[in-house]
């Protein structure tokens, strides 16, 4: 445990954490992932320390986020395609009623 993690932890339980907590999360994915390398690290620490993004940056990061939400959304889509014929032999299948009464 890093002298900040009991920091951090409190600030996590904040009412206005939730920026936080979704920067902490997408950090921690990105460290977790080798294509996220020192010069990347170092170019969002300079971001950070400068406390403002350009607004091309924005716009160019923006782009390229809509870009790798619609490939993940492609893949999401071959991976969990329903099989053919699954939605139309749902639909073949008959009513079922359910009828009440009492026995005499």
């Amino acid at each position: 445990m890093t002298a900040r993690t009991p920091e951090l932890l409190l600030a996590l339980r904040a009412p206005g954490a939730d920026w936080l907590a979704a920067l902490i999360v997408a950090l921690d994915e990105a460290m977790q992932d080798e294509d996220c390398g020192p010069h990347q690290r170092n170019l969002l620490g300079s971001l950070i320390e400068e406390g403002s993004v350009p607004h091309e940056v924005s716009a160019a990061a923006n782009e390229r986020l809509a870009r790798f939400e619609e490939a993940v959304r492609e893949l999401t889509d071959l991976l969990v395609a329903p099989e053919p014929g699954a939605t139309t032999s749902a639909h073949r299948r008959p009513k079922l009623t359910l009828c009440g009464g009492t026995a005499a």
